[in-house]
């Protein structure tokens, strides 16, 4: 004899209601048939399950063994016609990005996705290992910096985000124009990526009265928690503390001999998965991006 679901749902609905009566009236079945089926739910264990008084019913040990085990049986039956359920379409994409642009990214990737209601785990890389991954399919869509990358794995532009010098409205240099100089005497948090980073750099260094005090920051968000404390000068892209610079917390220097400094952002995808639901949903979105 097979165990089947329906008798496991009334040994469970029994033993939580506390009597047979309950049980029949929580599952809308008549109590001769509620009756039959923990009977044969019992004949199949080979033990009673529920001790049966004029107070109602108790779990015997058998059935407090099997109670747990019964109720996950049930709870995974439920989940699995929920999933049989889903769209054909509906699925996962995996993003993989560094933490500096998921802010950009990730609300592109998942606008993209909403008709198709695909879920979305994202992970952290450096550009490099993002775009490996995109090769060896152990990601679906990156979005990256420009960077050598394999022949299978297509970039695709993005956006590109201006780099520009922010502080607190009370630090010394706010409100000023200022050169490199200047800046250099202060502490200062940098994410130096993209174009322009390298020439920016080199007139840090040359700057004689530079202070010791550069911070190479990998995460934007950090950089800017910098300055927001007036701990240092931010140097990174402005869509990170456009909200800081709409409120005033921070203000953006004028920095007269800045090197024009954009990051460019790309979206990266394997060559033979363009056609993929979620991987094509991303793209047309691309296709549609004001320029």
């Amino acid at each position: 004899m097979a165990m089947e679901l329906g008798d496991l749902r009334v040994f469970v609905a029994a033993a939580s209601a506390g009597s047979l009566s309950a049980a029949a009236r929580e599952l809308r079945l008549a109590q001769p048939s509620v009756s039959e089926r923990l009977r044969r739910l019992e004949r199949l264990v080979g033990r009673p399950l529920l001790d049966r008084s004029n107070r109602g019913v108790s779990l015997t040990p058998a059935g407090e063994r099997l109670l747990p085990h019964a109720q996950r049986c049930l709870d995974m039956a439920a989940r699995a016609l929920d999933i049989a359920r889903e769209d054909d379409t509906q699925g996962t994409l995996h993003l993989t990005t560094h933490a500096t642009y998921a802010p950009l990214a990730v609300p592109f990737v998942i606008g993209a996705l909403q008709p198709l209601r695909y879920a979305v785990v994202v992970d952290d890389r450096h550009s490099p290992s993002a775009l490996r991954r995109v090769a060896a399919g152990t990601t679906d869509i990156a979005v990256t910096l420009p960077a050598p990358h394999a022949p299978e794995v297509l970039l695709r532009e993005f956006r590109s985000e201006q780099v520009v010098a922010v502080c607190h409205p009370r630090h010394p240099l706010a409100e000023r124009p200022c050169d490199i100089l200047r800046l250099s005497s202060h502490p200062l948090a940098v994410n130096l990526w993209g174009s322009g980073a390298d020439l920016f750099h080199e007139q840090l260094l040359d700057a004689p009265s530079r202070a010791h005090q550069l911070y190479r920051i990998s995460s934007a968000e950090t950089a800017a928690d910098l300055a927001r404390s007036g701990q240092a000068v931010a140097v990174l892209t402005r869509a990170t503390v456009d909200r800081d610079l709409a409120d005033r917390s921070l203000v953006e220097l004028d920095v007269i001999d800045m090197p024009e400094w954009h990051v460019d952002l790309m979206v990266a995808h394997h060559r033979e998965r363009a056609d993929e639901p979620a991987i094509a949903a991303v793209i047309n979105a691309l296709d549609h991006l004001q320029p």
